[in-house]
């Protein structure tokens, strides 16, 4: 059994520090907790051997899981410890169970890992924090805010929610924005394939025919030959910019760059902004219904955000209320932000229900972002249908051209 040092608060005031044993981490704040002391540093002692032997075998695993795990997984998991917590079951057990139904092996050996941090006197925030790539700051941050307050199973069930919404709204941003793209690439190789196969037949007939050219059938030869005479350079261009592309999105630069053209793409930028403040607010919201300090949601906030503008925008805004400013006029003052969460923002800090108004926000914010799908999902089809059968017919067009114009001519000498 694992031996913890502590250090408490009892509702007098008074400071507590010694040691104690227990089988994890949760059970030590659980025993705390019954003789009403508020736990304000926890730590387990471990075996300095066994330690290492253990962090080098987590960093194998660490290492063979820097992927992470699908959002769905991650959801299935989580509500299924906060239903198994909520009846009463030990964590230990609960992750041992899990561990053996999963069906994804690298997540599996996470959470054996995780198990037998557990058992070793690790917290569970700390346990999961040894893999960022599955577990984030926020998922991370809400587990330490549960085990702290006691209150773990709510705080998971809470995440729970929080995880479906955001894959709910990740789903119709993705499908929105993937819709259209796969019609432009598909208009786009058919266009190429018919430059590079059926426009050298038609070129072919007219030489042989002496036939005279009109403007559009010579643009489109041209630009056949051009893509002939140098595909290989314009192969070799492409993968030059790719990779460039790929290299220049990883610096910090290029992800700022990135990110900022995200947010100004006609319609899919207001689109994806709406869905950035959907998340937000629902971040925020979840992290102070969990019981986090502010200053300690912001700072979760800029690193999950998930676009480098508006986590700058909150760092702007910590500093601000750092210094002294309302979290409403902070989050104004950047301009990232609309009226209508500033407001509610306002409202929530006036009346002591900041989450609460959050979560309101978070919730106009994801409707926002159904409507819109489903506006651009009935509009863009025929749209797309329309300039794909534009680009496909005016290449068609200037193949006849000639042909046309050649019936015309013969009918005009028989007259």
């Amino acid at each position: 059994m694992p031996t913890f040092e502590y250090e408490v608060v009892d509702r007098a005031g008074a400071i507590g520090r010694g040691r104690l044993q227990a089988d994890d981490h949760n059970e030590a704040v659980q025993r705390f907790r019954k003789q009403g002391q508020l736990v304000v540093s926890l730590r387990a002692t471990t075996d300095q051997a066994s330690g290492s032997v253990a962090d080098a075998l987590r960093g194998s695993i660490a290492m063979a899981t820097r992927r992470g795990v699908r959002l769905g997984t991650l959801l299935l998991f989580t509500g299924q410890l906060a239903a198994m917590l909520d009846a009463g079951i030990h964590l230990v057990r609960i992750l041992t169970a899990l561990g053996r139904e999963l069906t994804d092996r690298r997540f599996a050996r996470v959470i054996d890992d995780v198990q037998k941090s557990l058992t070793e006197g690790a917290s569970f925030a700390d346990a999961l924090a040894r893999y960022p790539r599955i577990f984030n700051t926020l998922y991370v941050a809400v587990v330490r805010a549960g085990e702290v307050s006691g209150t773990l199973p709510i705080v998971l069930d809470t995440l729970t929610v929080y995880l479906e919404k955001t894959a709910h709204l990740r789903r119709r941003v993705r499908g929105a924005i993937a819709y259209p793209a796969v019609i432009l690439v598909t208009a786009v190789l058919i266009v190429v394939v018919m430059i590079l196969k059926i426009v050298p037949v038609f070129e072919d007939v007219y030489t042989r025919a002496n036939a005279k050219l009109p403007p559009p059938t010579l643009v489109l030869i041209g630009i056949s030959h051009a893509f002939r005479d140098y595909t290989v350079v314009a192969l070799a261009a492409l993968v030059a910019l790719g990779i460039l592309a790929y290299f220049s999105a990883r610096t910090e630069t290029g992800r700022d760059v990135l990110d900022a053209l995200k947010l100004r793409v006609p319609i899919f930028g207001t689109l994806i902004r709406k869905a950035i403040m959907a998340r937000v607010c629902r971040t925020m919201g979840l992290l102070l219904q969990s019981g986090l300090p502010l200053m300690d949601v912001l700072d979760t906030v800029t690193r999950v955000a998930g676009n480098r503008v508006i986590e700058k925008a909150v760092a702007m805004t910590m500093q601000r209320v750092r210094d002294g400013a309302t979290l409403a006029d902070a989050l104004r003052d950047t301009g990232q932000f609309p009226g209508m969460i500033t407001q509610l923002v306002a409202s929530g800090e006036e009346s002591g229900s900041l989450a609460s108004m959050l979560g309101k926000a978070a919730g106009y914010y994801e409707q926002q972002v159904d409507n819109m799908v489903s506006t651009l999902a009935t509009l863009i089809e025929p749209i797309m249908i329309v300039v794909m059968g534009g680009i496909v017919g005016s290449v068609i067009f200037a193949l006849y051209l000639p042909i046309f114009s050649l019936g015309q001519a013969i009918k005009g000498g028989l007259k």
